[in-house]
């Protein structure tokens, strides 16, 4: 089991596009959260809303609830990055629900802003990949809750929601 876990959500502009878009096309994160986990407990949690210095299209703010109101004079995610990156030091292992999407997502945004240096943990768990078997196929992050803690999971398309709720399944799962 690993010593610390760093459980993460975002919510971005979109949908990552194939590789061989230009890095400006990609999308920007609009929410992170997280929660950290140690011996089998959660011991923090951290969210963030970002602006990403661009309006959200219909879809998106359909989907997350949040608009572009939400996010005015929010922080980019360059003024968050030192936060952030402290929140991850120290974390051994990096779990998601899709986590090439939030990974990928995060790196984007390192991307943009050159920078090279970020306390990735050394290890990645994403539940889709982890849980497929049991589904046959790649599940949806309410399709897992329900298997696993056996109760309805109200999809809201916020950060701190997915969060808890893939929090709830790691521990019951006991992956962190």
């Amino acid at each position: 089991m690993p010593d610390r876990a760093i459980v993460v959500d975002c919510e971005t502009t979109g949908l990552i596009l194939p590789s061989v878009a230009d890095i400006s096309k990609q999308p920007q994160i609009i929410e992170l959260a997280c929660s950290i986990i140690e011996s089998g407990a959660v011991i923090s949690e951290h969210s963030w809303l970002i602006n990403p210095g661009v309006p959200l299209s219909a879809d998106i703010i359909r989907i997350t609830k949040l608009t572009d109101a939400d996010l005015a004079g929010k922080p980019s995610f360059a003024d968050l990055l030192p936060e952030i990156a402290e929140t991850f030091h120290g974390s051994n292992v990096f779990i998601a629900h899709n986590a090439p999407f939030d990974k990928g997502c995060i790196e984007f945004e390192l991307r943009r802003l050159n920078h090279e240096h970020f306390p990735w943990p050394e290890e990645t768990l994403c539940t889709v990949q982890s849980f497929e078997y049991m589904f046959g196929r790649r599940a949806k992050l309410t399709q897992l809750y329900k298997r696993v803690i056996g109760q309805e999971l109200k999809q809201t398309h916020r950060a701190m929601d997915d969060v808890r709720a893939l929090v709830e399944i790691v521990l019951k799962e006991r992956l962190a």
